[in-house]
């Protein structure tokens, strides 16, 4: 993998914030900054067509957010009211959070996956009250009280959720935006997020990958239920883009590189590697584990104690996603035991 975004990469590097780049003709990179978040920002794309600019991911709602947003714009001499599409790679509040206001501003139409409108309705209906069923849920995980009350006091405080924008069209897999003079094709990558969308610039070369495909950390494929199993969709959508070798690569956070295969490659190998490292937790433990526990047991880069809140409930989805993953090759099962999921290896 070759970074060709070097002044994002040195700036991640001194923990700065990246500069407005025009990454090559008709197309600029705005990071956007995300609050009291390791990830520090977010990168959105405005690619300029016949007609105006389509903007791709919006950023998180915050002032200090739009504010970047907007000296952005004006740092590529974009009006606002020029941007005649806004593109969502997927529903998370750093990347949609501004959606509405940039469509209230611009008179641009909202667009995403199908899967992923649905995940929004879900999302926006959740509550976080002890007596809700995502507090249910985290109870079925293992998950100790102070977890749960702690992160949904966040929640609450945050309410992005609730103020994200349902879409105004939905995008197809494989489907060219309806952009003049642009051929810019939606690819459906669900896994990170069910509806996840990667956006291929066949003029250009450029591959857009949302959270999809980052060229340092490992996007975070977790399970948020008892029924879900994200881990399957991602490694199919990781094969989905083999063989397309885009000139650059485009990611919404850290840095733009080249070579996406061999990226591709260092995701699979990771989520193998997590999969025998779950796998002989379990084994372990016959008796049986809560996914809480089975996550206090495998390795993370800053260490599970390190680990609170959304990064904390983001590490426990991811390992429940890689047990679903073993569930569905015969590897391990579930018992619900008093109320709690306790994961073994598959009896004979």
């Amino acid at each position: 993998m070759q970074v060709t975004g070097v002044r994002q990469r040195d700036a991640w590097g001194r923990r700065e914030f990246p500069p407005v780049e025009q990454v090559t003709g008709g197309v600029w990179s705005v990071p956007v900054p995300i609050p009291d978040s390791p990830l520090r920002y977010v990168l959105s794309y405005l690619i300029e067509h016949q007609s105006g600019v389509v903007m791709v991911d919006t950023g998180w709602d915050h002032p200090d957010s739009w504010q970047a947003l907007s000296d952005g714009l004006d740092a590529c001499g974009i009006p606002m009211s020029a941007i005649t599409a806004v593109l969502i790679t997927h529903v998370h509040p750093d990347h949609h959070g501004l959606s509405a206001a940039v469509r209230e501003k611009s008179g641009a139409w909202i667009g995403m996956h199908e899967r992923e409108a649905a995940w929004l309705t879900r999302m926006t209906g959740w509550s976080f009250e002890h007596s809700g069923a995502w507090a249910a849920h985290q109870r079925w995980c293992g998950a100790p009280l102070m977890h749960i009350e702690e992160l949904a006091e966040a929640r609450r405080a945050d309410g992005q959720a609730r103020s994200l924008a349902h879409p105004d069209q939905t995008i197809a897999h494989g489907e060219l935006i309806d952009a003049p003079g642009l051929r810019l094709r939606a690819l459906w990558t669900p896994g990170h997020t069910p509806g996840h969308l990667c956006f291929h610039d066949e003029t250009r070369d450029l591959m857009l990958t949302g959270d999809h495909v980052l060229p340092r950390i490992t996007p975070n494929i977790a399970s948020y239920d008892r029924e879900s199993s994200p881990l399957p969709d991602y490694l199919r959508s990781i094969d989905a883009l083999r063989g397309i070798q885009p000139g650059e690569v485009l990611p919404a956070h850290e840095y733009r590189f080249r070579d996406l295969d061999a990226r591709l490659d260092v995701l699979a190998a990771h989520h193998a590697e997590r999969l025998e490292e779950v796998g002989q937790v379990l084994a372990a433990t016959p008796a049986g584990l809560a996914t809480w526990q089975v996550a206090e047991r495998v390795t993370w880069s800053r260490g599970w104690d390190q680990l609170s809140g959304f990064p904390r409930q983001a590490a426990l989805g991811e390992v429940l996603a890689h047990l679903r993953h073993l569930q569905g090759r015969g590897a391990a099962e579930c018992l619900d035991v008093q109320g709690v999921g306790r994961w073994r290896p598959a009896q004979a």
